[in-house]
């Protein structure tokens, strides 16, 4: 697909799209928590791809090579905008997203971590995708669900915790 892609095959290209485009966006969303930021960056990848189609070498597959890129524009994005996202949330993402690590690592893979968003206790799973997927505030969930502000914010440590201990099991540096 790579090979057809750079020769500039349309069909290629737009069947790259189809089959990758949510799925990458679910994945940005998850770590950004902006819709329409997840948006812009998978489209601008996309457009780019068209765009340098002529002078890519793409070593992996494809699907890494568009993760990547959307990785690193989501990183770029973040380093820009550090003072509209929250201290905690900031953290996470740093530790999530380290620029050292390739989307390779088990890590990285949406897949893995959409399973292991599967394997939180359930009220910790509804707020954590309820905050990091469909965007509320701690405020509104805390309202919706008839709880708290607080345990909003210990349930979304708690994800945290247990997200960081299934995709980096053993790693002490994670410990608070």
């Amino acid at each position: 697909m790579a090979n057809a892609l750079e020769k500039g095959n349309k069909e290629a290209f737009k069947f790259i799209f189809e089959a990758l485009y949510d799925d990458m966006v679910c994945y940005i969303l998850s770590l950004c928590n902006d819709r329409d930021k997840a948006e812009d960056i998978v489209q601008e990848t996309f457009v780019k791809l068209w765009e340098q189609h002529r002078s890519l070498t793409i070593n992996t597959s494809v699907k890494n090579y568009l993760l990547r890129t959307c990785h690193n524009r989501l990183i770029n994005s973040l380093r820009g905008n550090k003072k509209t996202i929250s201290l905690s949330d900031m953290l996470y993402l740093e530790d999530f997203l380290e620029e050292d690590n390739t989307v390779n690592d088990s890590s990285k893979d949406p897949e893995l971590f959409f399973k292991a968003i599967e394997t939180l206790p359930p009220k910790c799973r509804e707020i954590f995708v309820r905050h990091k997927l469909d965007g509320q505030k701690y405020k509104a969930i805390a309202d919706d669900l008839n709880i708290s502000v607080k345990t909003v914010e210990n349930q979304m440590t708690k994800a945290y915790r247990k997200l960081r201990d299934i995709l980096y099991p053993g790693d002490d540096q994670k410990q608070e």
